[in-house]
């Protein structure tokens, strides 16, 4: 598979230079992830002590991860020297529309496997924890706590699907280029000893890779990362990579004590269980079969648009 002649790939080498793959993943992962995002992170809990899963909590998500998104455009732009929009944003106006579709997309996708545990009895409804926003008069600061997710989520995209894949895709065979910045994106989430979790984590990237081959642009998936993660959190208010409940939801739901770990994730969420595994892996089936489809059809007008040369 090789992805090196894709438009979206190809615009990495639109500036004057482009970032080696060996300095490209130390500057994001080493640089931007854990020194920037999660320094800044930390600082705030030390110094703002925000309570674990309450709103304010998730407004600070959004200077943690916006300032490592600000300064990889300011890498893109002053070191490689190529237009912001070449990191997947070209077409802002079709864009836009593509993030806001990818919202309930992302919540649809995550409510298929959360849906099945409640309609099983492997979930169960449950009392709002104390302090906790829930019901009708939760519905707005529910609806305003979808930006922290889609901020949240762009930074991870625009750094891993945009700025990491678009470099290895010049440098690298095409499925190293979607396999290496899946696999650091998946270790990243802490899954290393969590089997069920890795499979889960790791089909989302690769999904998400081919979504973003099959779009040539960030647009949709950020919207997808953004919706599920805020469906996940804020809506059905269960775990989120093992992360702390949110205090806002519509409902809360848990695991149910008779249900298998295996099968619901337990305190890690629906993506430590194997209903959100399978998900994942017809998700990411469905998405190489979108990308695999369009590829051809670029394939084929290509073919027919070449000059024909005529034999003597």
């Amino acid at each position: 598979m090789s992805i090196r002649s894709t438009p979206y790939v190809q615009d990495a080498a639109t500036g004057k230079r482009v970032t080696r793959w060996w300095l490209a993943y130390p500057l994001v992962f080493i640089g931007l992830v854990f020194i920037v995002q999660f320094g800044l992170m930390g600082a705030f809990e030390l110094i703002l002590h925000p309570a674990a899963g309450s709103p304010e909590a998730q407004w600070l998500e959004i200077p943690a991860n916006l300032i490592p998104t600000i300064l990889i455009i300011a890498w893109v732009v002053l070191y490689e020297r190529r237009h912001v929009k070449t990191l997947g944003f070209r077409r802002p106006g079709r864009g836009v529309l593509l993030l806001l579709l990818g919202i309930p997309v992302g919540a649809l996708m995550i409510s298929i496997p959360i849906l099945f545990l409640w309609a099983t009895g492997s979930y169960r409804l449950i009392d709002p924890p104390t302090g906790a926003i829930s019901g009708s008069t939760a519905v707005l600061l529910v609806l305003a706590l979808a930006l922290t997710h889609v901020v949240q989520g762009g930074n991870e995209e625009i750094l891993i699907r945009g700025f990491l894949m678009q470099n290895s895709g010049l440098q690298m065979p095409g499925w190293l280029a979607v396999i290496l910045p899946a696999l650091l994106f998946t270790l990243m989430h802490g899954v290393l000893t969590k089997p069920i979790g890795f499979t889960t984590i790791m089909g989302y990237a690769i999904f998400a890779a081919f979504i973003v081959l099959w779009q040539n642009s960030l647009w949709l998936i950020i919207g997808i990362h953004g919706g599920w993660n805020w469906a996940e959190g804020n809506v059905w208010g269960v775990q989120v990579d093992g992360i702390n409940v949110q205090s806002t939801a519509l409902i809360f739901l848990e695991p149910t004590e008779a249900a298998p770990i295996w099968l619901t994730g337990g305190g890690f969420g629906p993506e430590g269980g194997v209903a959100g595994a399978l998900a994942l892996i017809i998700f990411a089936l469905i998405a190489y079969l979108l990308y695999r489809g369009s590829s051809r059809r670029a394939q084929s007008q290509a073919g027919l648009t070449a000059p024909r040369v005529e034999q003597a």
